[in-house]
């Protein structure tokens, strides 16, 4: 089990403004759960779907004098499916695992401004408040979902890194300042 650290920083109590620190990582059974609650999965199977239905009528032909099946076409809608519904998700999880790993014992702050990675005493990524757009919370954790540019993306916060008056307050900073989703 890890060391769960929780501490304000310095420069937060000078300025009066609540911070909240910790450290840890997420474990792929989180990422995969987080991921799930965000709806990634659920869009990519639409995707699959009207993949495979769109490359499955470009098989089939239809006149006056009958019908024909293109099998070829068939199959490759077949196997469009299975990859997109199946194996992507796998692929989505174990991609964002190794991201997080990358970055493992980075320090995680939740503040005025949004949420930030820090890592060495070097910020990595910062989001701020008006780039997150809904949360969603489970039993064991909190997926914070937002769009930046073009992309969307979700950052897993589990609760099991948190002390519970912490994670009770995390859910309360959250709930005042995004919509549940």
């Amino acid at each position: 089990m890890e060391d769960i650290d929780i501490r304000r920083p310095q420069q937060a109590q000078l300025t009066g403004e609540v911070v909240l620190r910790f450290t840890g990582s997420v474990e792929k059974s989180e990422l995969r759960e987080g991921l799930k609650v965000a709806g990634t999965f659920r869009r990519l199977r639409w995707l699959a779907a009207a993949g495979a239905l769109f490359i499955a009528l470009l098989g089939v032909r239809v006149d006056a004098e009958g019908g024909s099946v293109n099998i070829g076409l068939i199959a490759s809608a077949v196997v469009y499916a299975t990859v997109f519904a199946l194996v992507a998700p796998r692929r989505i999880v174990t991609h964002a695992l190794r991201a997080q790993r990358a970055h493992e014992g980075a320090d995680c702050f939740v503040d005025g401004t949004g949420i930030a990675a820090v890592l060495d005493g070097v910020e990595i990524k910062r989001l701020g408040w008006d780039e997150m757009t809904r949360y969603h919370e489970t039993p064991s954790l909190y997926t914070v979902v937002g769009r930046t540019g073009r992309k969307t993306w979700a950052m897993v916060l589990p609760k099991r890194l948190l002390t519970a008056p912490d994670a009770e307050l995390l859910g309360a900073v959250l709930d005042s300042r995004l919509r549940r989703g």
